[in-house]
C-alpha cells in the first residue's frame, strides 16, 4: 500500500512539475512551439494577423500599416520552424517585404532575430521592387533602424489564436504588437 501512495505522490509531483505553467494556456514547450509555427516538424508553418501595434502605449497600428494605402502589405507575418538546435528552436519569419530569422531560447519566452536580407540602414522603410512596383513599408520587427543591434523580443503572451511581442526595452521607444488568427 505505501508502494502504491508513493507511486501515486510521485506521479502528481512530475506531471505538476511538467506541466508547468509557461504561459496563461500553460503547458508543455511542444505545444508553445506547436502555437507559434502550427506544428512540432521542421517546416511547419502558420500566418499571424497584425491586430494592434503599440508604440509607448499608443495604438499606432494605423501609421505601420502607412495609413491604410491598399499598396502596403505588411499586415501579416508567417512563421517557420526552420530546424531544432540544441537547446534553442530556429526559425524564419516572413512579411511581403521581409526575411528574418532566428532562435528561439529554450524556455519560448523570448525570441531573437536578425534580416534574411540586406537592408538600407538609413531609413526605416524599406523599399523591395516587385513586378517593376517599387514597394516600401517599415519593418515590424526592426523599427528603429539605428538600434539594429537589438534583436530581441518577449513573447508575453502565445496561444492558438494570440501572439503577444513586446520589445525588451532597449529600445528608444517600447513596443507591444498583438497578432491573432
Amino acid at each position: 500500500m505505501k508502494k502504491i501512495i508513493l507511486y501515486i505522490i510521485l506521479l502528481l509531483t512530475s506531471f505538476t512539475l511538467l506541466t508547468c505553467k509557461k504561459y496563461d494556456e500553460g503547458g508543455w514547450i511542444r505545444r508553445t512551439c506547436k502555437n507559434l509555427f502550427g506544428g512540432n516538424k521542421v517546416g511547419d508553418s502558420k500566418t499571424w494577423k497584425l491586430k494592434k501595434y503599440e508604440v509607448n502605449g499608443i495604438d499606432s497600428t494605423y501609421l505601420i500599416n502607412t495609413g491604410g494605402i491598399p499598396d502596403f502589405y505588411e499586415k501579416y507575418i508567417t512563421f517557420t520552424y526552420a530546424k531544432e538546435a540544441d537547446p534553442s528552436v530556429t526559425y524564419s519569419a516572413k512579411t511581403f517585404l521581409y526575411n528574418y530569422k532566428g532562435k528561439i531560447g529554450l524556455a519560448y519566452k523570448h525570441l531573437t532575430l536578425d534580416y534574411d536580407h540586406t537592408i538600407n540602414t538609413e531609413d526605416s522603410a524599406q523599399c523591395k521592387m516587385i513586378n517593376n512596383i517599387n514597394y516600401c513599408s517599415r519593418s515590424l520587427l526592426f523599427p528603429e533602424v539605428k538600434n539594429i543591434d537589438n534583436k530581441d523580443w518577449n513573447i508575453t503572451k502565445l496561444t492558438k489564436k494570440e501572439l503577444i511581442l513586446q520589445s525588451n526595452y532597449r529600445l528608444e521607444n517600447s513596443y507591444k504588437i498583438i497578432f491573432t488568427q
